[in-house]
């Protein structure tokens, strides 16, 4: 809250706007997580906001999100999809025509834009999708070769990424969720679904950290700061999406109680993304138990025997939330997808999406 006071005042001016500031939050029974904050436009990684709608307070973004009300998860056995915990959306959505020319349901327009890439697009037709997991999100895909122009070389111009600290950047691999050398599902996911609603333009905003289990990316944990600072800084100019998880198989790293609590650690960590962005109804899907991995991860195995009834509790604890095949995906090696399994992953994903409603975007 400090940036909401001028640094010139005296020093019993700030304190009587910081007991203002706290009064008004505790009178509200607003919560802040004990994180550090990020106000909007706090760097140099977007044009001057554009249109002529006001930015909203913090905690305030309309995005016409989806609204569902908590149901009864299914499963379809191994490998199989899993429905939500809760679906069906509203129509949600300004009615702000993009570059494109449509239009989306709902009330009067933001007046707000971001640019990309040159134009000016409407915050409703811009579509931020975080997405945050292990070393598979950060990058290990680098197979096969004639799949490797898709990830590496071809950009799509309503296809983006956005890290703090650089401006909105066409998305290409290995660049949109922190590997090196290797690729994630972040431009997949993006470039899918630029095909799928070409009015549209769509916005990675990726975290990955190898061998990170859930605890770690929750508020208290290691790395919470770094996954939601992108979707900070961008907050106010975009609609957000979805999040996109990929977590579960790397709890062998933490404890029996990392295990066992798996499902309500999920909980946690979406839930503290929602009211990060403004969104308590966001869409969120995770990857299903990863049951093309071999060797010690094996259908079977301790392993997979450990975490995956944890996994599959996730949609009967989280609401608005599914989880996503990963049958028949194809592998980089024994518990990674490769490129194909990648772009499978996120093609079921948005399916996902659509199917349920949450995607009001999707023609």
């Amino acid at each position: 809250m400090k940036n909401l006071i001028h640094i010139g005042r005296s020093k019993s001016a700030r304190a009587s706007a910081v007991l203002f500031v706290v009064t008004g939050l505790i009178a509200c029974g607003v919560a802040e997580h004990p994180h550090d904050t990020q106000p909007l436009a706090v760097n140099n990684d977007f044009a001057p906001l554009g249109g002529t709608g006001m930015l909203p307070q913090a905690g305030g973004v309309a995005t016409g999100g989806v609204v569902s009300a908590a149901g009864t998860a299914t499963s379809a056995g191994q490998g199989g999809v899993i429905t939500t915990a809760g679906g069906g959306a509203n129509g949600g959505g300004a009615g702000v025509p993009s570059a494109g020319g449509a239009s989306t349901a709902g009330g009067p327009p933001s007046g707000i834009t971001i640019n990309l890439g040159g134009v000016e697009v409407p915050k409703e037709k811009a579509i931020a999708f975080i997405h945050v997991g292990h070393s598979n999100m950060a990058g290990r895909a680098t197979k096969p070769a004639a799949s490797r122009p898709f990830h590496f070389t071809e950009t799509n111009p309503h296809a983006y990424m956005y890290h703090v600290g650089s401006m909105p950047a066409l998305a290409i691999e290995p660049k949109t969720a922190g590997d090196s050398a290797a690729a994630g599902p972040g431009t997949a996911l993006v470039k899918e679904a630029a095909m799928m609603a070409p009015n549209y333009y769509f916005i990675s905003l990726g975290y990955g950290q190898p061998s990170a289990y859930c605890s770690q990316f929750i508020p208290s944990g290691l790395y919470y700061n770094q996954l939601i600072a992108a979707a900070k800084s961008i907050k106010g100019r975009v609609t957000f999406g979805g999040i996109f998880i990929y977590l579960g198989i790397t709890e062998r790293h933490g404890s029996d109680a990392d295990r066992t609590g798996f499902a309500n650690c999920i909980n946690t960590l979406v839930t503290a993304i929602r009211n990060d962005v403004g969104e308590p109804n966001l869409p969120a899907v995770m990857n299903d138990y990863e049951v093309e991995g071999t060797g010690e991860f094996v259908v079977g195995g301790a392993v997979a025997n450990a975490i995956r009834p944890q996994i599959a509790m996730c949609p009967t604890v989280v609401k608005t939330f599914a989880l996503v095949s990963a049958q028949g995906l194809g592998m980089q090696d024994d518990h990674h997808f490769n490129l194909d399994g990648h772009r499978t992953w996120v093609q079921r994903a948005l399916m996902t999406f659509k199917q349920n409603g949450w995607a009001p975007w999707a023609p």
